[in-house]
């Protein structure tokens, strides 16, 4: 891991100097070709995008209804420092409709306190509640899942963040879509239970709608690839074991994990089903947890985009497919990308308007690199509809400000963050901290 790091770096520092060196001795035509690259990059990106767009605005699968038999369910919870776990687990045993024989709860913990909870969780509920503690083991989500599975004996195994509250017909949706439909792997959608606790929260809930009601919907409606979320999936136990289960070193092991199995054929399909869950309340919770989760996905993309990208090559007819998936895992390079997007465009546009005198962009950018401008609405627009289809209590408009920066600012920093931690650190889980603060009411009822 360490060699590969240093080679890395290395590629790095040599492209900054190549690109140093061009700005120096042939500054406009690098400038030149930086400009088309940000057309082409953002145009491209616009493209899917609409296509996602148009495609999410329709409501995410239903199964047919009602399933043919029940199938056992294996709930995996793992918790560190997590003394809300009591309240999750009773949730999944009581107030989740299905039968309580065909569900057990796997609580996966790596800390006492935590520990003496579930196991006093055991004791109560013996034939429901599975504890596994863990001692000096690498402490990350997925190789505790990995541990877990080994407890599992379920049909279909499901993942719960330890904050989640589950819809109370989740698994009776869930069950029907493996049973009577055949899908293998499928993702709920998840919900943000604290909108009202910051103005973040509030920005995290329209996100989240935008991104599993809107864009993910659309990517599995259209069948591209599709990242499964970090709570709120179902597998197919067979299916799940083709893969050879969670990578232990990805810290967005959903992400990755959806990749191989979309490699394999197997599609993930969006339920109109929801996990409610927390969004972290201050800036420095989410970075941490932003950050994550993009240098996971630059984990995959570095670990997988050579073999994805060359698989194009051979194959032009899965192209499109290729494309999807390339435009997702170098995400947070794009947002690093946007500032220098930004600048340009900046400087252009004080050029043009004769503010300062130089003429370094004046013919640089090419006639269509408005497009990228019209398509930066679109991101905007996914959170708009989002947050509109799933009823979130935010006023758009007044915190559109709010948005820009949460997009614009906090985002590229976060980005730059994962960067430098895949780039100079070894892999380390920065846990993202459950306060509880949504957990103000027992369960969610269905109108």
């Amino acid at each position: 891991m360490r060699a590969r790091r240093v080679k890395r770096i290395g590629k790095l520092a040599v492209l900054l100097l190549l690109v140093s060196v061009s700005l120096v001795l042939w500054t406009k035509t690098t400038l030149v070709v930086i400009a088309w690259a940000i057309t082409v990059i953002y145009t491209v990106w616009g493209i899917f995008h609409t296509a996602y767009f148009l495609a999410g605005r329709h409501r995410p699968y239903v199964p047919n209804w009602p399933a043919l038999r029940k199938l056992k369910f294996s709930i995996i919870v793992p918790a560190r420092n997590e003394p809300i776990i009591e309240r999750t687990v009773n949730h999944i045993i009581h107030e989740v409709h299905y039968p309580k024989h065909l569900k057990e709860v796997i609580a996966v913990v790596d800390d006492e306190g935590t520990e003496r909870i579930v196991f006093h969780l055991q004791q109560l509920y013996p034939w429901y509640v599975k504890p596994l503690a863990r001692r000096m083991l690498f402490p990350t989500k997925p190789s505790a899942l990995n541990d877990a599975l080994a407890l599992a004996t379920g049909d279909v195994i499901g993942i719960a963040d330890v904050e989640d509250l589950l819809d109370n017909d989740v698994l009776e949706i869930v069950n029907a879509a493996v049973v009577n439909d055949n899908h293998k792997v499928l993702q709920v959608i998840l919900r943000i239970s604290n909108v009202k606790d910051s103005w973040i929260t509030e920005m995290f809930a329209c996100e989240y709608a935008g991104w599993f009601r809107v864009l993910l919907n659309g990517r599995s409606r259209l069948g591209l690839y599709a990242p499964l979320g970090g709570t709120g999936n179902y597998l197919e136990r067979t299916t799940l074991m083709t893969v050879a289960k969670w990578d232990p070193l990805n810290l967005a092991e959903d992400a990755e994990l959806a990749l191989r199995l979309h490699l394999h054929g197997f599609k993930t399909v969006v339920l109109d089903a929801r996990h409610w869950e927390e969004a972290p309340v201050d800036f420095r919770a989410w970075l941490k947890q932003r950050t994550r989760w993009f240098r996971g996905w630059l984990q995959s993309l570095f670990t997988h985009g050579p073999s994805i990208t060359w698989m194009g090559v051979r194959h032009p007819r899965s192209l499109i497919n290729v494309i999807s998936i390339l435009m997702m895992l170098v995400a947070p390079l794009i947002v690093i990308f946007n500032w220098v997007a930004y600048s340009m465009t900046a400087i252009y546009l004080l050029e043009y308007f004769d503010v300062i005198g130089s003429e370094l962009l004046s013919d640089v950018f090419p006639q269509i690199a408005i497009l990228p401008l019209f398509f930066n609405v679109l991101y905007y627009l996914v959170w708009y509809l989002g947050k509109e289809l799933e009823g979130i209590p935010v006023s758009f408009l007044r915190r559109l400000p709010h948005f820009v920066f949460y997009a614009n600012v906090m985002m590229p920093v976060a980005a730059l963050r994962s960067l430098y931690q895949e780039l100079f650190k070894d892999v380390f889980w920065e846990k993202t901290r459950h306060p509880g603060r949504g957990a103000r009411w027992a369960t969610v009822e269905k109108a």
